[in-house]
């Protein structure tokens, strides 16, 4: 790879809002079009404020469920409702629930004061924390509560367009990374736990998940253990072979997805790499983390640092020499071509 890509690399993991708010393109590799720092800015405003309105949703959603939640008396509080062993259950989860809708709706119409966003953050960690106490505990929630934190960090006026100084939308720029960052870490502790799952049953010399019939061990494990059918576990199981590169791809997507915060070219197709695991996995496995396809959307599939393609073939040949391993045998592959 020449220096200057490398380096290109290198600055845009530590600085890539930085140079987002200038109009100038960017090197070959990054993007194919022209997209100023302001449109880019504007974007992740649009993003962000779209959060805001998925946390009302979200809140407004759960009160179909109210009813059930304040009949509750045995239950364990986790340590963020710890409180809650000191005064009545009523009245403690009453207190929980009216902070979680009242954030919904504070966090949509102020999301502009940091205090605002704060009250989101706090709101959603009180209600997953009750949530969780009744023993089962959703992954798929802990995404919107991470999120959220990274928000408040937002700078002030961030909301402000056309008329933002430069520091500022640098600034929300790099929030918005950071929420990036948040989520493919996530993904790559997920895939580094499988990997380190597969070292250990090659030296308990056990059949890898990653072995041509490992999924199919699995989804079929699964199944049994719980009782249950999915819409293409049985189909799955009987065509094994189908699913081995499917597991293989699965373990690269999650495993490399924190290298894709400084490869703003491949956000979309990663983001819905992603997006299709997890439909993938509810459909043979029955885990579904639906609010995490959500969240994905928002910050890579519709990512402000993506670049604009304006020619497929150039596009396509930037995305496969930016894939990490891969990337290398693409470009050896083009050098080659007379």
């Amino acid at each position: 790879m020449p220096d200057s890509r490398r380096l290109d690399r290198i600055a845009s993991a530590f600085g890539m809002s930085r140079r987002a708010t200038t109009s100038s393109p960017q090197r070959a590799g990054w993007t194919v079009g022209r997209l100023s720092g302001r449109e880019r800015f504007a974007r992740a405003q649009g993003l962000i404020s779209a959060f805001y309105g998925v946390i009302l949703f979200l809140a407004v959603s759960q009160l179909y469920e109210w009813p059930g939640h304040l009949a509750a008396t045995h239950f364990t509080p986790r340590w963020p409702v710890f409180w809650l062993r000191w005064v009545e259950p009523r009245i403690g989860i009453s207190i929980i629930l009216w902070l979680h809708l009242a954030a919904g709706v504070i966090g949509v119409a102020f999301s502009r004061y940091r205090i605002a966003r704060a009250v989101v953050f706090l709101s959603l960690l009180e209600f997953l924390a009750f949530k969780f106490s009744f023993g089962s505990v959703n992954h798929g929630d802990h995404l919107g509560v991470l999120l959220s934190f990274v928000l408040i960090f937002l700078p002030s006026g961030w909301q402000a367009f056309p008329r933002a100084p430069r520091r500022v939308r640098a600034a929300t720029l790099s929030v918005f990374s950071g929420c990036q960052g948040m989520i493919l870490l996530i993904y790559s502790m997920s895939g580094m736990w499988k990997v380190g799952g597969v070292v250990e049953q090659l030296l308990l010399g056990e059949t890898p998940y990653i072995a041509p019939q490992g999924l199919a061990q699995q989804i079929a494990s699964k199944l049994l253990s719980e009782d249950s059918r999915t819409l293409l576990g049985p189909w799955l199981i009987d065509h094994w072979w189908v699913g081995w590169p499917l597991m293989v791809g699965a373990l690269y997507l999650e495993f490399f997805s924190l290298w894709m915060i400084a490869r703003p070219s491949l956000h979309r197709s990663w983001g819905l790499g992603l997006i299709a695991l997890h439909i993938s996995s509810h459909l043979t496995l029955g885990v579904g983390f639906a609010q995490n396809s959500l969240w994905l959307a928002l910050f890579l599939v519709f990512s402000p640092f993506r670049p604009q393609q304006t020619s497929w073939p150039n596009s396509w040949r930037t995305m496969l020499e930016e894939l990490p391993l891969l990337g290398r045998w693409s470009q050896k592959i083009s050098s080659q071509k007379p």
